[in-house]
């Protein structure tokens, strides 16, 4: 914000909108600011809702609006005066009978409006509806059919095969059927594999582990040669004793190959097995010769594994399917998802297709009408004329590709019935409804006039001055409301200058209570050669709880001080005179604080409400040599500016709130004294926590480190510049002209 010269030399921090701050002797009560040798004040604005002190009141209300009986009755000319009353005459058709037939009129068009609407609907747009609806049913079949097709594929059915909702409850006992006549009683397959390659691998490493497990002494394998072979299972395989079983693993296993190579003499039984000779076939020809047995007999067999998966998962989405044709509340009758043959191999193109609801088998009697058959969307045909197994139907049909589709079919009796119950429903509820809303036109009028016309008596006595008469309304409606309004405005009315005549003498009083505070605090700060001294001082509200003072103790020594009273407003502004009054009278010739604090509190701590105290920070300047002795009644610190560091530090003596501890002995306990040299440059700020605590728009306070930057940034200025850099940063920070709390800065700088 931009500052204005000072006469004292310096500057003065801006003007808030909405108060008055400038340089004169005295100050008004609302804010004082205080710079160089010359407080800066300013008042506030007093509300324009209230008249100033010494303007003439506002006459009486007419009938008793005075602020007394006399004043009522002069009023009026007397308590015997007769009212004026207003006699209104209605004109026109009376407004039961608008109402009345404003509302018969209403109904009845606007149940004619509904029902031929709805009728133009029914007649002209239930094909297109119809449609619209078909074709979003086909779309949600489409969905359906997604995770069908995507599904169609070896990983899908492998993935599907592992999914843990499927292992046990679908294909736990097919699986243990497997384990025993393909892999091995004791040592079971891993069902976790992602392909056909790893399925087989696992079966190789099963069957070589049945042959080593089958034979004593482990076939003659050693640790070193089993581990290089089987991995790390075969710890769990070398201790597998007789009648045990290991867990199934958690991957699928497979063989080192170029290791069993060379230890191959070892499995004579597995090779005469598969029809070898260990000492000349090579183990991959075993390996081979299992693998080709589990792809035969085992994944693409008839009846095999591949298959299985197929059954139960094609299962499945049929069953999904069943659900929402069989559905009463669905109009889907049927749904038919054409797949092709290739794709999934093994499998043909009757076996993959999908017929919906599942007791039609894998045909489905469907006689389709091409004249009533158009094309609507991308690529959906539409049949309106088509059966099924006989019975007529909406067919829609959609196209995926080379001998793909997928096609659904409603019931079209069924929509012709519901559409015909729906036509005749309307027309009835129709009828009713006007037939109600004429009864009910009639009822209501008449309870809506009833009250309205005797809302309109009471206003017409009212409006003629008799405010000691109330409404007669008792009901809880939007009348009964108006009627009680009705009643307190009077009742306002008739006090409303006492109120008026009450809170001009309470301003009257504030006034008075805002000038003796402002007497109180100095109304010059001292000009001492070699300090340059300076201070700011804002309350929140009309009279504040902060205050500061300088006092001579003697011819070399100068007290300040700065303090902060809990609360603000009258209660707080009392506490800080009481507490100016004490710290004035023990600070006269002695240099002690902390003697100064301890003895004020004695005599304040009884006086003070409990809940209230006041925290202070006072200094004494050694105007020679520019020593500070300082103490703190639970205040906050000092900020001290050093000008050989170009920082600052805050000193902050021990000490408790003055008022709090009653008896003394704790607030005498805990309060120090500290004294610090100070050196040309330095400067001295003591403040209330208005300052540190103001907050901006969005709740963020000022804080300890904007005012040591601000302190840094402002060091070679006057003490009266400093303050006004600092205030411009509270206000610029805070946003707002509604203060936080009351803000006082007292500083010295030496020169």
């Amino acid at each position: 914000m931009a500052t204005r010269p000072n006469p004292s030399g310096g500057t003065q921090p801006p003007q808030r909108s909405g108060t008055n701050r400038r340089m004169m002797t005295p100050p008004p009560a609302s804010a004082r600011k205080s710079t160089g040798s010359m407080p800066a004040a300013g008042g506030r604005k007093s509300s324009g809702a209230i008249p100033t002190a010494g303007t003439t009141p506002p006459p009486p209300a007419s009938g008793g609006g005075g602020g007394n009986a006399a004043g009522a009755k002069g009023a009026q000319g007397g308590a015997n005066a007769p009212r004026p009353v207003a006699r209104l005459k209605t004109q026109g058709m009376p407004i039961k009978t608008k109402i009345v037939l404003a509302m018969c009129g209403l109904s009845v068009g606007v149940s004619l409006l509904i029902f031929a609407i709805v009728m133009i609907i029914a007649t002209s747009s239930l094909e297109s509806t119809i449609e619209q609806a078909g074709v979003g049913m086909l779309q949600q079949a489409e969905a359906i059919h997604r995770p069908y097709k995507a599904g169609l594929n070896e990983k899908g059915l492998i993935a599907y095969f592992s999914q843990p909702s499927n292992r046990d409850k679908k294909f736990g006992d097919y699986w243990q059927k497997i384990q025993d006549q393909w892999f091995s009683k004791t040592i079971p397959g891993c069902r976790e594999f992602a392909n056909w390659e790893q399925f087989k691998d696992d079966r190789v490493w099963v069957k070589c582990a049945a042959e080593v497990q089958s034979k004593e002494g482990a076939s003659g394998l050693n640790d070193a040669q089993g581990y290089e072979i089987f991995g790390e299972s075969w710890k769990d395989l070398r201790d597998l004793g007789p009648g045990g079983k290991l867990i199934e693993p958690q991957s699928p296993r497979r063989i080192n190959e170029s290791a069993m190579e060379r230890v191959k003499h070892l499995f004579p039984n597995l090779f005469q097995r598969y029809k070898l000779d260990a000492s000349r076939d090579s183990f991959a020809r075993l390996k081979a010769k299992i693998n080709e047995e589990t792809d035969q007999s085992l994944i693409h067999h008839q009846a095999g594994l591949r298959k299985k998966i197929f059954s139960e998962f094609q299962k499945e989405f049929v069953a999904d399917l069943d659900k929402m044709t069989t559905d009463e509340s669905s109009q889907i009758r049927y749904v038919i998802f054409k797949i092709p043959a290739n794709e999934l191999p093994g499998f043909d193109a009757v076996t993959l297709q999908v017929i919906s609801p599942t007791p039609t088998g894998t045909k489905l009697e469907v006689e389709n009408s091409p004249p009533n058959t158009k094309t609507v969307g991308e690529g959906i045909e539409v049949d309106s004329g088509a059966s099924v197994k006989g019975i007529p139907a909406y067919g829609f049909s959609e196209s995926l590709g080379a001998n793909e589709s997928i096609s659904i079919y409603l019931d079209r009796a069924e929509i012709q019935s519901r559409k015909s119950s729906l036509l005749w429903s309307i027309l009835g509820i129709s009828v009713v409804g006007i037939g109600l809303a004429i009864l009910m036109a009639f009822l209501i009028g008449g309870s809506i006039t009833k009250p309205l016309q005797v809302l309109m008596n009471d206003i017409q006595v009212i409006s003629g001055g008799n405010f000691d008469h109330r409404p007669a309304a008792r009901s809880r409606d939007e009348l009964g409301i108006v009627a009680r309004l009705l009643g307190d405005m009077a009742t306002g009315l008739k006090s409303a200058q006492d109120v008026w005549l009450e809170n001009q003498g309470r301003k009257h009083d504030l006034d008075i209570a805002k000038e003796i505070q402002e007497n109180l605090l100095p109304k010059h700060v001292p000009r001492i050669a070699g300090y340059d001294v300076s201070a700011y001082y804002s309350p929140s509200k009309e009279v504040g709880g902060d205050y500061y003072d300088f006092f001579l103790v003697d011819k070399t020594h100068l007290g300040m001080i700065c303090a902060d009273v809990s609360g603000k407003g009258i209660p707080g502004s009392m506490v800080m005179m009481m507490a100016k009054a004490l710290v004035s009278y023990e600070a006269q010739d002695n240099l002690s604080p902390r003697d100064i604090f301890c003895k004020v509190n004695r005599t304040l701590a009884k006086d003070i409400k409990r809940g209230m105290f006041v925290t202070a920070f006072y200094m004494v300047l050694d105007i020679p040599t520019a020593r500070l002795t300082l103490a703190s009644a639970g205040h906050n610190p000092l900020l001290l500016y050093r000008a050989a560091t170009k920082q600052c530090v805050e000193v902050n003596p021990g000490g408790i709130a003055l008022g709090f501890d009653k008896d003394g002995r704790l607030f005498e306990r805990n309060m120090k004294e500290e004294v610090i040299q100070l050196q040309r440059g330095d400067r001295a700020v003591i403040y209330t926590d208005g300052v540190t605590e103001a907050m901006s728009p969005t709740g963020e306070e000022f804080g300890e480190e904007r005012l040591q930057a601000i302190t840094i940034q402002a060091a070679t200025r006057s003490s009266a510049e400093y303050l006004t850099t600092l205030v411009n940063a509270i206000q610029g920070h805070a946003q707002t002209d509604d203060q936080h709390d009351d803000i006082t800065i007292v500083t010295l700088k030496v020169g």
